[in-house]
């Protein structure tokens, strides 16, 4: 493995990483997961609830790692390693939530699609998430300094399947929420709520596809040699999602929306 594709794989930057940056990202994500907890409990509606706090506080762990790694000076791996499996294993989990928030919606329609085709969406959604992001978590753990060359060959090639896999898992739900939305017409009633699917399901596609650049394109460094589009280029896209379900509040409004088509 040579050392840009290393970089890329692992998420190893060319610059020494901002501490202030860390450690801002993550607060942020911490408090993004205090809110949704916080309007999960106001409204007495706790659907997803566990799981979008979940996924912000894993962030938020994945960027607190970082931190730690840069007031550590790089002495220990650990904190890096903490914070490639986590930084790579939350988006599977945003994607889960697109799909889950999609099969609600359509659930909730008078005459919506047979409830079977939305039970294989809805195994086909989690288990897909699981898998790539077990895929994720044990590419970032192979690829490590202790690594021997055929670990490192093993790494590089489940990291480019999880990442290649997230990217179509992602392109996938768009054709299928685009297909659910346009056949079951009702659906549309609710802007809002179709409004959150689409701009988490396109803002997951543009992240795996910054991530599809940086790992299967080394020559183009730019995530590697640029903090700011780092940031902008990849922690941005979920901070926007989750920032988005909290500012729409979304415990309370799954529940809502749904309770509303029904009775319709």
């Amino acid at each position: 493995m040579n050392s840009s594709e290393g970089q890329a794989l692992f998420n190893i930057p060319s610059y020494w990483p901002s501490k202030s940056a860390a450690f801002g990202v993550a607060g942020l994500y911490y408090a993004l997961g205090i809110v949704l907890l916080l309007e999960g409990i106001i409204s007495r509606r706790y659907r997803y609830v566990h799981l979008v706090v979940l996924i912000s506080w894993m962030l938020g762990g994945a960027f607190t790692a970082r931190g730690i790694f840069v007031v550590q000076e790089a002495q220990s791996d650990s904190s890096y390693i903490a914070f490639s499996v986590l930084e790579s294993v939350a988006p599977n989990f945003v994607s889960l939530v697109n799909s889950l928030l999609l099969i609600n919606l359509m659930r909730g329609l008078n005459a919506g699609p047979p409830r079977r085709v939305l039970k294989v969406l809805w195994a086909f959604s989690v288990t897909a998430s699981v898998t790539f992001g077990a895929i994720s978590a044990a590419g970032s753990i192979i690829l490590t300094g202790d690594a021997t060359l055929g670990q490192l060959s093993t790494g590089i090639k489940l990291v480019k399947a999880s990442i290649a896999s997230q990217m179509a898992n992602s392109l996938l739900f768009i054709v299928v929420a685009s297909v659910l939305v346009s056949w079951y017409r009702e659906s549309l009633g609710r802007r809002a709520w179709v409004f959150i699917i689409y701009i988490g399901g396109l803002l997951m596609v543009a992240r795996n596809a910054a991530r599809i650049v940086a790992v299967f394109y080394t020559s183009n460094t730019l995530m590697r040699d640029s903090e700011a589009a780092y940031y902008c280029l990849g922690p941005l896209f979920t901070l926007i999602v989750i920032f988005t379900w909290a500012a729409l509040n979304l415990p309370a409004r799954c529940y809502s929306e749904a309770k509303a088509l029904r009775e319709n």
